[in-house]
């Protein structure tokens, strides 16, 4: 997974991220919140590409957690491997890179 530190914000919430990510990403992708080990939200653009997210509060600061996978179950149980890499890895990229992208740009997050 990848991270980023943003502004030390204590007062940014699950919900708060959740809400900003459903404003930008809303409207081409789900993005909904989940309870998958690791992750708080979920970018989903289709069953086997997406991007899960993590916000993380420590004492001195901020930072956002994210990294790519198949948001449905039984495409990450039953294939999982190279093959599923190979295929999904080039709309893996793009989409995590626009997460990226959004969170060094969001204002509420400098």
């Amino acid at each position: 997974m990848a991270k980023i530190v943003i502004r030390h914000n204590p007062s940014l919430t699950k919900d708060k991220l959740l809400e900003l990510f459903q404003k930008r990403f809303g409207g081409n992708y789900k993005v909904y919140e989940t309870k998958l080990l690791g992750a708080d939200l979920i970018v989903k653009k289709s069953a086997t590409t997406g991007v899960s997210v993590k916000l993380v509060q420590k004492s001195d600061s901020t930072l956002i957690r994210f990294g790519a996978f198949a948001p449905s179950a039984a495409v990450r149980i039953l294939l999982y491997g190279l093959i599923m890499y190979l295929f999904v890895m080039k709309s893996w990229k793009k989409l995590t890179a626009e997460v990226k992208e959004y969170i060094e740009t969001e204002p509420a997050f400098k």
